[in-house]
């Protein structure tokens, strides 16, 4: 198999579980493919869109893009379908190359049904050849455009755009941070890589791709998307497209972490304490209230940070007796291990060790760097290990390229970050529904989730935000980061695809100040897993909690289990956490929904919207609904209409089960 390293872009990994789309298109079925030939003009079809180019003598250009709810028409009479730019030779774009053996076209069947047109391009003053598809699987709402870029000799590129639109009006960026897609009514377009960049310039609307490697024997892949939504449903239509295109589909993974509990700063683990929880946990969720746990993930603290990832004394048989704890209870193991080496103390240790071997781990300015040879082959083999030795299910990847609050990465960590996803690349093909915890050093592109399962949010681990008792304080700076990182940086980013920082119930840091009564507790609890994310992270000491807690912990996760099926399509509703708004988060499909909805204020708020808007209701989805209390008893009505008129209390977390009257 050819190895895509320097721009290892996800839409070429075959090896990857391809996603089967749960979240329903919100509009007119896209319906099967079609290709078709009228003179000169060639198009892509199907019920939603058309895509049309123009192919003359040698030369392929595109032609215009329609999106057929509304009839919109963007005209790019003889567009380019990429531009490069050299580093030395200026910019050359697809009308300087020719088309070698014309436009072909191929008919797929099965899972991946669809209609597809190759060409071959090829500049005779660089030497460049280019293999170009556009693709247009059946049911999709988006055509892809794929190039595989070679040369015989090393050539520098800067650069390579494949959205390249010669009239911006009616253009706007999706999203703050890189790899956010361009929009334009209810047309998207994007460059699928998360250090992809958008510019709205001179009239011009691109997205481009830098490089800092020249062009070797390794093709550069690169790949674009040309997609439509249903009017007023663009979260949901560029939802439908990522969720098809995404690594793994939404999935809950349910777990114990040690962080906080018996991992934590200079904390060192063992078998002992890793089989002591898993033995409680074991014996109060899974026996006693019969709870599906997923994995128990044990962080940083496992290795004998002297070393490389290599360890401690603690565990003279690596894994092996906690793996067999695990499964006894049906469950996996999961693993924190940094690219980039840790934090603090034990990070220090490692790079010492690090720089003391004879080569050297290469390092950067943030720590040990994945594109250093020698490190990257420690790490490569560790992580394999992990997967082949004790069935590791789960990673938690922390730490990569520019670190905490990215809005992206530099061309300096450029490398770093190609050699994360081909690592995940490589993983996948041993196991390819390993679940990927990518935190620091990542940021809200949907791009992460053509390989990983969820990116971090931003922000400190735990913090206080706001009013009230330290733990209300604690879950406003918890949601109010996700607003703040996530929905205001990228409200085109799915929700569910988010880490959290899970439920904190321990010992040590922050979670040991924060309230440890009842009301608190459930709170945090039940806001959490409203949250719909696919990370479902238990950062708790289990000695610390009462029947009560136990009880409200199985309640919520049967709850979110039993749900699933809605919040593969999670989103934000209402205001800032951190200025007392009341927010909500909200999920919606076919007459259903749920909603949790919170006041993070000190007063008591009268809280008024309409249904439609609350859940997000695509046309056809009616208004007429009813309101139940999840976390009650009797499950009683809360409000029924088309309007939700609520008194909420102070810090009240009023979870609800959603259902369309007939």
């Amino acid at each position: 198999m050819t190895r895509y390293i320097h721009l290892t872009i996800f839409f070429l990994l075959a090896i990857i579980a391809r996603s089967s789309a749960q979240v329903i298109y919100p509009g007119t079925d896209p319906g099967k493919a079609v290709y078709s030939f009228r003179g000169s003009a060639i198009s892509l079809s199907n019920h939603t869109l058309n895509l049309t180019f123009r192919a003359s003598a040698n030369k392929l250009t595109l032609e215009s893009f329609t999106e057929k709810e509304t009839g919109n028409v963007l005209d790019i009479s003889n567009g380019s379908l990429f531009r490069i730019n050299l580093q030395h030779g200026g910019a050359i774009t697809s009308s300087e190359f020719a088309v070698t053996r014309g436009v072909q076209t191929r008919s797929d069947t099965g899972k991946t049904a669809g209609k597809s047109l190759f060409a071959v391009f090829y500049n005779k003053r660089t030497g460049l050849t280019i293999n170009w598809e556009a693709r247009l699987e059946d049911h999709a709402n988006y055509i892809r455009q794929v190039v595989s870029i070679r040369s015989g000799n090393a050539i520098r590129i800067e650069s390579v755009s494949l959205i390249d639109i010669n009239n911006n009006k009616g253009f706007y960026k999706g999203g703050t941070v890189d790899g956010s897609p361009l929009i334009r009514g209810n047309m998207f377009f994007a460059l699928e890589h998360p250090m992809s960049s958008a510019s709205l310039d001179k009239g011009k609307a691109t997205i481009k791709i830098s490089r800092l490697d020249p062009l070797t024997a390794v093709p550069l892949m690169a790949s674009a998307v040309w997609g439509v939504t249903p009017r007023n449903q663009l979260r949901r239509g560029f939802l439908y497209y990522v969720e098809r295109e995404r690594a793994v589909r939404y999935h809950q993974v349910l777990h114990y972490n040690s962080w906080f509990d018996i991992s934590y700063g200079i904390f060192k683990l063992s078998d002992s304490l890793c089989l002591d929880r898993i033995n409680v946990f074991g014996d109060s969720l899974v026996h006693k209230r019969n709870v599906k746990l997923s994995a128990f993930l044990f962080d940083d603290g496992w290795d004998d940070s002297r070393t490389l990832w290599k360890f401690n004394s603690g565990f003279s048989e690596g894994f092996s007796r906690v793996r067999s704890a695990a499964e006894k209870l049906n469950a996996d193991i999961g693993v924190w291990i940094s690219p980039w080496g840790g934090y603090d103390k034990p990070k220090q240790q490692r790079i010492d060790f690090g720089k003391a071997q004879k080569p050297p781990f290469e390092t950067n300015d943030n720590g040990f760097t994945l594109s250093g040879p020698v490190y990257k082959e420690r790490f490569t083999t560790v992580t394999t290990d992990f997967v082949r030795k004790y069935n590791v299910s789960m990673f938690k990847f922390d730490g990569v390229g520019a670190g905490n609050g990215a809005s992206g990465a530099s061309l300096k960590y450029q490398r770093d970050i190609e050699a994360l996803l081909q690592l995940i690349t490589n993983l996948r093909a041993i196991k390819p529904d390993l679940y990927f915890s990518l935190t620091v050093g990542t940021w809200p592109s949907v791009y992460w989730l053509k390989y990983g399962d969820v990116i971090w949010r931003a922000g400190e681990d735990t913090g206080l935000d706001g009013q009230g008792p330290k733990r209300q304080r604690w879950i406003t700076y918890r949601d109010g980061q996700v607003y703040k990182n996530i929905v205001k940086r990228a409200p085109l980013y799915p929700l569910n695809a988010v880490m959290n920082h899970g439920i904190v119930i321990a010992g040590n840091g922050l979670p040991d100040s924060l309230e440890m009564d009842n009301k608190n507790i459930q709170d945090e609890i039940w806001s959490f897993f409203g949250t719909g994310t696919s990370l479902q992270e238990l950062y708790i000491n289990p000695h610390l909690l009462n029947a009560a807690n136990w009880d409200c912990l199985s309640k919520a996760t049967k709850w979110s289990d039993a749900n699933k099926s809605l919040f593969d399509d999670v989103h934000w509703s209402g205001g800032d956490p951190a200025k007392g708004e009341v927010y909500a988060y909200a999920a919606w499909k076919d007459g259903k929904g749920v909603v949790t909805l919170r006041n993070p204020g000190t007063k008591k708020i009268k809280y008024q919207t309409t249904v439609s808007q609350l859940l997000d209701i695509p046309p056809g989805g009616g208004e007429n609904y009813a309101f139940y209390d999840a976390r009650s008893e009797d499950h009683h009505l809360v409000s029924k209409g088309t309007k939700l008129t609520i008194e909420l209390a102070p810090f009240q977390v009023l979870v609800m089960d959603v259902i369309q009257l007939k």
